[in-house]
């Protein structure tokens, strides 16, 4: 695996996930494959596989979009700044994540990244809190001013929208700032 130590070598895992959402993408709409049916519908059998699948499966060119470039970023700012955590951090972001939804969301099918994309912003702003070092609180400072509006969006306002898929993330991120900003190195 590439260094984590350039902002190239710190894009890899993100942008391997995302490149996966792009191919789910093009195999659904272009390949014509019904690739929706692999969402998470919660506390069902069949809805188990979405735990996997879900952030890869988006319901529109917008949605892969708007999940696509915050994915890149705050994944790029985790590995690049916190490599020593970072693979863990992204691991409980993609699948706890995914399993909080599965237990506990309203029953319908949940689909897209943004439950990762929120775990991710929520950690970044909530670890220099916790961590009280310069750069840490700098990060923080740096995603509230580029995504304050995730604060917003675990709320329910739209009925299209998983916003449990944002609450999850949201979960999932402060609880890995805490446990994580206890350890010496982080980077």
């Amino acid at each position: 695996m590439a260094s984590q130590s350039s902002v190239f070598g710190s894009s890899v895992v993100p942008f391997r996930l995302v490149f996966l959402m792009w191919v789910s993408f093009y195999l659904e709409f272009i390949a014509g494959m019904p690739l929706s049916l692999f969402g998470i519908v919660p506390r069902t059998f069949q809805g188990l596989i979405g735990i996997l699948t879900a952030p890869l499966i988006h319901g529109d060119i917008l949605h892969l979009i708007s999940n696509s470039i915050p994915l890149l970023f705050l994944g790029a700012v985790l590995f690049f700044f916190y490599s020593q955590i970072g693979g863990l951090v992204f691991f409980r972001a993609y699948f706890w994540t995914n399993i909080l939804v599965w237990l506990f969301a309203r029953p319908a099918n949940h689909i897209g990244a943004s439950g990762v994309v929120y775990a991710l912003a929520f950690f970044l702003i909530f670890f220099g809190l916790f961590r009280r070092d310069f750069l840490s609180i700098f990060i923080s400072i740096v995603i509230i001013l580029l995504y304050g509006g995730v604060f917003y969006g675990v709320l329910p306002t739209d009925p299209r929208v998983s916003w449990e898929s944002h609450f999850a993330g949201a979960l999932v991120g402060i609880s890995s700032a805490i446990t994580f900003s206890k350890r010496k190195q982080v980077n």
